[in-house]
């Protein structure tokens, strides 16, 4: 009988929205786009969708191989210590703690993670860091990348993990109206457009976390983001073995 391998297992965050149409009309939904499945899966890996829910024990996170925190919504701006503005989209609370919980919980247990968009910026605030609220208002260099997906240019440091997955001048589809104002501890930022504004984050200790401010999810030419992931995976077992070891 042949051997069966078992394929990383990653968690990959999800919204939630309420269904306009059909039977269950009303009724809220689990909401995640097929592309981030399909990277997950061309990637080797299996992905497992975290919807927001009560925050998951290092024990539990553990059990993973990996975290994607994907795209979506504003965060919201009590936060960072900002106040709202009519700018903002309606804040989801309940997926920003979450979200924020499970990133803590990665970094403790050692998984590598990869941030998303709004993954981004939910790494860049448990972080320390905080936002732009509304670009290009508050970058007037920056393009209007909030309206639609929009192909924009990026320049990634050489030396990087991120220019390793998607090289030094991408070109890739950058959905937000929001992004990196002040970088975390224990973060650097690796690539940016010409606005200045950062637009991929990395980890300066720990385990690996990439994160960038575009939807590699969108384009086959991202899946160098998500082979990353799965490869930082087979590089930390001492880490996330160790950590594992220690929760029992």
């Amino acid at each position: 009988m042949a051997e069966r391998t078992r394929r990383p297992l990653i968690g990959v965050t999800a919204g939630t929205s309420r269904l306009m149409s059909g039977a269950w009309e009303g009724h809220e939904a689990v909401v995640l786009t097929e592309h981030y499945v399909e990277a997950i899966r061309r990637a080797g890996a299996r992905p497992v969708i975290l919807a927001p829910q009560d925050a998951w024990t290092d024990e539990e996170v553990a059990e993973l191989d990996g975290i994607v925190l994907s795209g979506g919504a504003d965060l919201d701006p009590a936060l960072y210590g900002a106040e709202a503005r009519d700018t903002d989209m309606t804040p989801a609370p309940e997926r920003d703690a979450f979200e924020s919980s499970l990133y803590r919980a990665a970094r403790r247990v050692g998984l590598p993670v990869l941030g998303i968009c709004r993954g981004l910026q939910i790494i860049t605030v448990a972080e320390g860091g905080d936002l732009h609220q509304h670009l290009p208002a508050d970058l007037p260099q920056h393009p209007v990348t909030g309206e639609r997906p929009t192909r924009v240019e990026v320049e990634v440091d050489a030396a990087s993990d991120t220019a390793l997955a998607v090289g030094t001048r991408p070109e890739v589809t950058a959905f937000h109206h929001q992004g990196v104002r002040t970088v975390g501890e224990g973060l650097r930022a690796v690539a940016h457009h010409t606005s200045g504004l950062p637009l991929a984050l990395e980890a300066t200790a720990g385990s690996p976390v990439l994160a960038v401010q575009w939807h590699p999810e969108l384009d086959r030419e991202g899946d160098g983001l998500f082979e990353a992931l799965v490869t930082a995976i087979g590089s930390v077992p001492s880490c996330a073995d160790g950590a594992r070891a220690g929760l029992g």
